[in-house]
């Protein structure tokens, strides 16, 4: 999940550094004491509103103090910090803006507000690039200080688990993976029953391997990164997540196929999906076309958020209903090239959230909240996929059966008490 990962100077001068190695919880809580001890959910406090889990990730790059008001609780299960930054020994790189980030006010606002609402709050721990997850998998003194230092803060942050984000691991070092993790996990439940460890694999027959690893090794959920399908280096303009790919290939469905072909628990399977778009320049305005490589000097390829994707009279645009993507098509005169931008519309996050939903998964991710700038349409599919529907109560008609009147028994009193008045009978409305 590194994908439009943007440096922010003010997050990281708000970073406290504290050399440690293996550091007392009640360093950690320190920062929460001011704001209120800080718990994670009970087993009766988790909502379960809706029919599958909406799992929202919150970078550190666009978190604010307005953040937890924007979250729509009511349509999410949880929602997960990004992300805890490791050092080379293992320890959390406090100096990082994902550090300060979970430690600001901000967050602890974040964590109060979900909480109310019976959502998760979780914390991304991140590894990126294989030399360096190589090194950290076979350092088991490593390995302990990074658990011993992430539990300690899940729990001074009143958190209910954490995410491993690892992207880069050999296959051969996918067992110490598994070791690590179940670890991990060990640490978050000792301190709550009901803790989860999530690992992030990626979409092909790597992430089937490392999901099948951390699966063995206990991992409580496993999220597939169902994003960069398409890149700079594509062929073609499409869809960066297709639900199928136009003329064959790797797509959201040929993943799943490859996780159901693994034999792999599909009720543990969270398809990630993006709130970002990828945009190409091109010779020619026809969709699907081949980009213009000669003009990515003075007009690359990039990835787009989907709030930034902006549409005047004068833009082309369209859906493709094959790979579940809209697009949008504009010439750009300085460049002189067409630029063709794909992203997921509310219609196409509909059809993908069906397909998570029909092979059984457990839900689907958001990468990332914010991204989207809080569209309206994209929570209003979530809801349409997510959000049962109420209950309609019929009225039973029952076939109206004739009263049965029971007359009820003259009684005569055997012996008539001593001056009962005598009861006179008039014609007439009886007098008031």
């Amino acid at each position: 999940m590194n994908h439009l990962r943007l440096p922010l100077l003010a997050a990281l001068a708000l970073a406290v550094v504290l050399p440690f190695t293996l550091v007392p919880d009640s360093i950690l809580a320190h920062s929460s004491q001011s704001a209120g001890r800080l718990r994670p959910l009970t087993s009766r406090q988790i909502a379960h509103r809706l029919s599958g889990e909406v799992y929202g990730f919150i970078p550190y790059w666009l978190e604010t103090p307005r953040t937890a008001a924007g979250l729509r609780t009511d349509l999410l299960t949880s929602v997960s910090f990004f992300d805890l930054w490791l050092n080379a020994n293992g320890s959390l790189n406090q100096s990082a803006g994902g550090y300060a980030a979970v430690e600001n006010a901000s967050a602890t606002a974040i964590i109060q507000t979900v909480h109310a609402a019976g959502v998760r709050a979780d914390v991304t721990l991140a590894s990126f690039g294989f030399a360096r997850n190589r090194a950290f998998l076979r350092n088991r003194a490593a390995q302990r200080r990074a658990i011993a230092q992430t539990a300690a803060l899940v729990k001074a942050r009143g958190l209910d688990g954490v995410t491993v984000d690892f992207e880069g691991v050999y296959r051969t070092d996918l067992p110490a993976l598994g070791h690590f993790v179940e670890a991990l996990r060990k640490a978050i439940r000792a301190r709550n029953p009901i803790g989860r460890v999530t690992v992030a694999v990626g979409a092909s027959q790597g992430g089937v391997a490392m999901a099948g690893a951390v699966l063995g090794a206990h991992a409580d959920r496993v999220l597939v990164m169902g994003y960069d399908y398409r890149s700079g280096r594509s062929t073609t303009t499409g869809s960066t997540d297709p639900l199928v790919r136009r003329g064959g290939g790797m797509s959201l469905t040929w993943t799943l196929d490859l996780y159901r072909a693994a034999r792999l628990p599909m009720n543990k399977l969270i398809l990630a999906l993006p709130y970002y778009g990828m945009s190409w320049p091109t010779r020619s305005a026809r969709v699907g076309t081949t980009p213009a490589t000669s003009a990515y000097r003075a007009a690359p390829a990039y990835t787009i958020r989907v709030g930034l994707v902006h549409l005047t009279r004068r833009t082309l645009r369209g859906y493709d209903p094959i790979e579940a993507s809209a697009w949008v098509v504009v010439w750009s005169p300085t460049a002189h090239v067409w630029r063709q931008t794909y992203y997921d519309s509310p219609t196409a996050l509909v059809a993908k959230f069906l397909l998570a939903r029909s092979r059984g998964l457990a839900g689907i991710g958001l990468w990332a909240l914010g991204y989207d700038n809080g569209s309206v349409g994209n929570w209003k599919a979530i809801a349409t996929v997510y959000r049962p529907a109420p209950v309609k109560h019929h009225k039973v008609h029952r076939k109206s059966l004739p009263a049965h009147r029971i007359k009820p028994r003259k009684t005569v009193p055997a012996h008539k008490p001593q001056g009962t008045p005598k009861v006179i009978h008039r014609s007439g409305p009886t007098p008031t």
